[in-house]
């Protein structure tokens, strides 16, 4: 029997995320008698035990700046030479990737993607460093892939690149009913008639600080609230120490990392992202396709909306006060139905199988 074409894909995390979720919603739908995916990351997560359960292999390795580009570009050749032939690369970290991708060029790996997921620098430090940066993961990769046109051109600037979007199993969504919602409430017990969902990683750009004043200004408003902060991450104990000096832990509730999104968007009654930047978000995606009203920062890329009036978006400079507002008056407007929801996403190009097969044809993998 014909071995599977292996290819190698380095991610921040097996942990539940945004692009480890795009890709192992990808990694879930494809026939591994043909295809075969291995990991390369630097976080240890949930989602070892099932890629392993796959087939696939894991390999776990410390940050670039804990290890220095030397010992990080050593690591990664070791890891192509040794568990190839790999017939392509696929590298998830836009500016970042070009340590990886250099690794791989030396291993004699002819297929390299670069692809971004998101639109600006992700920490400060990182500005004076970004022309290099930039120009290590072009001159090294083969192929240049973005999430968005924004998130593209950020990187690539005038170059030529191909869309791959943050494509999610619709019909995990779409399933689920009202009654579910209710007992989920029930499960999590929350009493709250108003449940404000947010999940994203607890870092700066994500602004959860932002959160906690819009929670403030809601309480002069109502007390029948409550705001669901899925994820994990560096800022987790700053937030949930703010929170309790705000006097709001009856407003919050933290749930950490959880592989129930669906379950958990089918609860919510709006969605809330105040991001400073972001590419095509997978979250703001999961919230639409459930159906959910989302109250949207300006900074995030319009690329997300899919049509189907779930979307507002809101500058931060309006501050909590008006967000507030926004929050309950969208809360009470009336859903759309997750079928039309359904039928907007996959019009936007945002379906498993066209992603596949645009994937199939970058690694060359007849499929």
């Amino acid at each position: 029997m014909t071995k599977p074409k292996k290819i190698l894909h380095v991610i921040p995390t097996t942990s539940y995320g945004g692009i480890s979720s795009m890709v192992m919603n990808l990694y879930r739908k494809i026939d591994t008698k043909k295809v075969q995916f291995d990991f390369v990351t630097f976080n240890d997560g949930p989602l070892k035990e099932e890629i392993i359960n796959r087939g696939g292999n894991v390999f776990e390795i410390p940050y670039i700046k804990n290890d220095g580009p030397y010992t990080h570009i050593k690591r990664v050749f070791n890891i192509c030479k040794k568990n190839g032939p790999y017939e392509a690369i696929h590298v998830h970290h836009g500016y970042k990737s070009g340590f990886s991708l250099l690794s791989a060029r030396m291993a004699g790996i002819k297929r390299r993607i670069c692809h971004i997921h998101t639109s600006d620098v992700e920490q400060n430090w990182q500005k004076k460093y970004l022309y290099f940066l930039k120009t290590l993961s072009i001159i090294n990769a083969t192929k240049l892939v973005a999430c968005g046109n924004e998130a593209g051109t950020f990187l690539f600037g005038k170059r030529s690149f191909e869309l791959v979007t943050n494509a999610i199993d619709i019909e995990k969504y779409v399933k689920l009913s009202q009654s579910q919602a209710i007992k989920y409430k029930r499960t999590l017990q929350i009493n709250s008639d108003l449940i404000i969902g947010h999940v994203g990683r607890f870092s700066d750009v994500k602004n959860h600080s932002f959160i906690i004043d819009v929670a403030e200004s809601l309480c002069r408003r109502t007390n029948n609230f409550k705001i669901v902060l899925v994820g994990d991450g560096p800022l987790k104990p700053e937030i949930e120490r703010k929170i309790k000096e705000k006097g709001l832990s009856d407003k919050f509730l933290l749930t950490g990392l959880r592989p129930d999104i669906p379950e958990l968007m089918n609860m919510f009654n709006i969605f809330v992202f105040p991001s400073h930047f972001e590419g095509v978000p997978v979250s703001l995606l999961e919230a639409q396709v459930s159906d959910v009203p989302c109250v949207v920062s300006s900074g995030v890329s319009r690329e997300v909306d899919i049509d189907n009036g779930s979307i507002t978006f809101l500058n931060l400079t309006e501050g909590p006060n008006v967000w507030a507002d926004y929050i309950i008056e969208k809360s009470k407007h009336p859903k759309n139905g997750k079928i039309k929801a359904a039928e907007a996403l996959s019009a936007k190009g945002y379906s498993l199988n066209d992603n596949i097969a645009k994937l199939m044809e970058m690694y060359n993998v007849k499929y």
